[in-house]
């Protein structure tokens, strides 16, 4: 699963070719900069190798500005699911649910 979780972060934002061969990559929050961190010996070894440069390195740029601002209770999540679909809220009231 993990490397599912690299996937993402890696296209979430594509990364950005600097001056000195230096790769910049956007990400969203310490959980991602902690897995890239992780993976980083992995990537840069695989990158330097592919490219046939030591030189390559990997720049982390937390970017709170773009940020996914997640939904937390069950009342927010409900809100969001209706803006999204109003049908839903008739739903609900037509057979009588409570939230």
């Amino acid at each position: 699963m993990k490397d599912l979780d690299l996937y993402s972060t890696l296209n979430a934002n594509p990364p950005i070719l600097k001056d000195n061969y230096r790769i910049e990559l956007s990400i969203y929050n310490a959980a991602q900069e902690t897995d890239i961190n992780n993976k980083k010996p992995e990537l840069l070894g695989y990158l330097r190798k592919q490219l046939n440069n030591t030189l390559v390195d990997l720049d982390l740029v937390i970017n709170k500005a773009n940020a996914k601002k997640g939904v937390y209770t069950e009342k927010d999540k409900y809100k969001k699911l209706v803006e999204k679909n109003p049908k839903v809220d008739e739903l609900r009231k037509k057979f009588g649910l409570s939230f």
